[in-house]
């Protein structure tokens, strides 16, 4: 017996009467598969002359659902304002409140065993027992979960169990007395969506999910769980409930991180048959009675605040996400108002946003829903953690300090900086510990602003200086700034062959000339460079490392500190280490040290913008617990990469059978196909870079993979990373693969860092 099988004998359950185009057209499966089907059911004795035999009826029968959970814990705060009142799954819709209907849609089934989990006004669903005769479950975990927590309050009724919601309203009786197998209903949309897309197998089992696909099956509506599925969806939510990133989890998420273990089938529906209302917009474009009367005092009276009828109200959405005590939005004669109501329903204010606030919010939004969507592989950009960005919002920002760990006085500095000078030491401490570093820089404002200070701070106009030379992939913008300050400008020796400096040249020159200066700035680096290799002498090394700075800190790559004396290292502390944008410096080199230390502030800088040096040292705290895992994935997932985008046919640089001991990845490519994979990566959204430099053979891409590396996705999604790659290489590209690969892609939640536990002991402060 296999589900086509089974889902024929429930046609005939149901419709008494055998057509096999019928079935065919109900069942969404070529008329040939289901005529073969048929025919075995009839070999087997389930079928005899049309009608189930007692075999067929008794199959059936031990797979009988058992009960039903309707989850109606939520909020639902998108469906402001009437969320205030009501909700949502007690909303009458044409003619009969949702709950209910779905209710006697069961019954109707044969399913009377009837479980409410409520949470959210949970009050107002206890008429439901004495109507229909089911049992409410509580939940108070709404409060901060998504759906999962509903699911986890019923885990004792769970078996073979229909969950649904109570805001969906089924034009048809769907729901099924018997089920082969768990499953999920789906129906199919055309055109692009946001809605979880599914990939089946030929007897629809879901093997895959994603988002943000077009023309395709999309889960929606009621899901069956049956023994199976229930016993092992709990055994996962007990090791899982508690942890962090769970909490916005739906449970269907949960399902697809585990789909092994948790197959489960799809049942296909017509697309007028299943509907969900996130809004009152959707739902006034179903029943038109919502726009004229919503059966909303709150509605009602903003509606005679501004002189105006219900209808010309659009647009109702919260100002914050599941807080509704902020009030929410809405349009009204193509201006955007706000409205704030108290404990009492009444209205506290209604109040018109200013243009140039519009303007922000619009800015904003597309900013937003921009990267949110992007598949983000530019070398240069990493995320922040919430943890990391906390100190921004504590106060921190227009407060001064003059001087450093080292240099502070009291007396010449401004009050209340004694409160501010504790941080700055225990930056020292931690880059002490990850860094080894003896004395730590952090007061420069960027990367590029941490290079020249430490230039304007150690050099003299006229000093010899040789850089990375850009294409050698040194960063574009050190020569133009060192001869801004007068220096004579030259370039290290290096070997395109090892994606390495040529030591024995660079040694050579300087045993036989005066150098007072190396900088290098690799900007473009897959190998790092081996620069405890160098014989200095008299020469100081300046080292930017910001590319660098994260996989140095964890071991991943060399520490020349321990090695070498007249060196200076420094730079951004956005990229391979996920800090917000600000430079750090670190020398274990004394007389070094003390020029730095006298000049930078307030010389050179005024105000440090303290806000961002506390954000630097949360990330500190928090890479000095995660950093190593979250380099060795970086490093992994570079690889990992490299070598996919080579079983594709790219010509990817590697080294010693490696393609990256860092975070970048290099396709080296013609003209044509760099410029097309640009291109099409600023349609499809996907951020990286190109670059036309002998380092790449002349013309190349960058891919960069700290930050997907900062979501914690597996290895294997390079696999569809690369796909992408190639198919946008492509001069007849798919958009629609591309497309439902790109919304394959795992979501974006920055891992590697502390809970929400944590988390908390700042609340406080912000």
């Amino acid at each position: 017996m296999n589900k086509i099988m089974f889902d024929i004998l429930c046609f005939l359950k149901e419709n008494k009467q055998w057509d096999t185009k019928e079935a065919a057209k109900y069942l969404f499966k070529p008329y040939s598969i289901i005529e073969e089907e048929y025919i075995s059911l009839c070999n087997e004795d389930y079928v005899k002359e049309q009608i189930l035999t007692f075999k067929g009826q008794a199959y059936l029968e031990e797979h009988r659902v058992k009960n039903a959970v309707i989850l109606a814990a939520g909020i639902s705060s998108r469906f402001v304002p009437i969320c205030f009142e009501k909700p949502k799954g007690l909303l009458k819709v044409r003619g009969e409140i949702l709950i209910e209907r779905q209710i006697c849609q069961l019954k109707e089934k044969g399913i009377e065993k009837i479980y409410v989990v409520v949470g959210f006004m949970k009050e107002k669903f206890y008429y439901l027992k004495e109507k229909f005769d089911v049992e409410i479950i509580e939940t108070t975990d709404f409060k901060v979960r998504n759906n999962h927590s509903s699911v986890w309050a019923a885990k004792d009724v769970l078996g073979n169990t229909i969950i649904s919601s109570s805001d969906l309203y089924f034009n048809e009786n769907i729901f099924q007395k018997y089920a082969y197998d768990a499953y999920y209903c789906t129906v199919y949309k055309e055109g692009k969506t946001e809605e979880r897309g599914i990939v089946t197998d030929a007897y629809d089992r879901i093997i895959n999910t994603f988002y943000g696909a077009e023309d395709v099956w999309v889960t929606l509506g009621y899901a069956f769980f049956n023994k199976r599925f229930s016993k092992n969806f709990i055994d996962i939510l007990s090791n899982e409930y508690n942890q962090p990133k769970t909490i916005s989890k739906f449970w269907a998420d949960i399902q697809d991180e585990h789909l092994d273990k948790l197959y489960m089938y799809a049942k296909r529906c017509d697309n007028n048959i299943i509907y969900e209302f996130d809004s009152l917009e959707e739902l006034r474009e179903f029943d038109e009675a919502y726009l004229t009367e919503a059966d909303s005092p709150l509605m009602t009276k903003i509606a005679e605040n501004l002189q105006t009828k219900e209808r010309y109200l659009q647009r109702f959405t919260p100002i914050t996400k599941g807080d509704l005590k902020k009030g929410f939005t809405f349009t009204f004669e193509q201006k955007k108002y706000i409205c704030k109501i108290d404990k009492n329903l009444e209205i506290q204010e209604i109040r018109r946003f200013d243009d140039k606030i519009q303007e922000l919010v619009n800015i904003t939004e597309s900013f937003s829903s921009y990267y949110n969507k992007t598949l983000p592989l530019c070398a240069a950009e990493n995320v922040i953690s919430d943890f990391g960005n906390m100190p921004l919002s504590m106060g921190f920002q227009e407060r001064y300090i003059v001087g450093n760990t080292y240099s502070y006085i009291e007396d010449n500095n401004f009050i209340g900086s004694n409160y501010l000078l504790p941080f700055y030491e225990m930056i020292s401490e931690e880059c002490e510990k990850i860094f080894g570093a003896k004395y730590t820089d952090a007061r420069t404002l960027t990367g590029m602003n941490c290079l020249m200070i430490v230039l304007m701070s150690l050099s003299k106009i006229g000093d010899r200086i040789l850089i990375l030379g850009g294409e050698s992939g040194g960063h574009a913008s050190v020569k133009p700034i060192c001869e801004r300050l007068g220096l004579q400008v030259g370039e290290v020796p290096y070997s395109y062959e090892s994606y390495d400096l040529n030591y024995d040249a660079l040694n050579h020159l300087l045993n036989h000339e005066k150098v007072d200066f190396i900088l290098l700035a690799p900007s473009d680096i897959i190998k790092p460079l081996e620069v405890e290799k160098i014989q200095l002498g008299d020469t100081v090394l300046l080292y930017d490392i910001s590319q660098l700075l994260g996989l140095i800190g964890a071991g991943m790559i060399h520490n020349p500190l321990s090695e070498i004396e007249n060196l200076v290292m420094f730079g951004g502390t956005h990229k391979t280490f996920p800090g917000p944008a600000c430079g750090l410096i670190m020398t274990n080199n004394e007389e070094l040290h003390k020029r730095l230390e006298t000049t930078i502030n307030p010389i050179y800088i005024r105000h440090t913008q303290m806000h961002q040096k506390v954000s630097l040292l949360f990330t500190l705290v928090e890479f000095e617990n995660f950093g190593n895992a979250y380099q060795e994935h970086i490093v992994e997932l570079s690889n990992y990469l490299g070598r996919q985008l080579d079983k594709k046919g790219f010509q990817v640089a590697n080294f010693g059978g490696r393609y990256s001991c860092t975070h970048e990845v290099f396709i080296k490519t013609d003209a044509e196909i760099m410029n097309r994979i640009f291109n099409r990566s600023i349609q499809y959204g996907i951020t990286l870079n190109k670059k036309k430099k002998r380092l790449f053979d002349g013309f190349g891409i960058r891919l960069g993979t700290q930050e997907i590396a900062r979501y914690n996705w597996p290895k294997e999604e390079m696999e569809n990373v690369a796909e992408i790659i190639y198919e946008i290489s492509k001069v007849d590209a798919d958009e629609k693969k591309v497309r439902r690969l790109l919304g394959s892609l795992p979501k974006k939640e920055i891992q590697f860092s502390f809970d929400d536990a944590t988390k908390a002991y700042f609340k406080k402060f912000l």
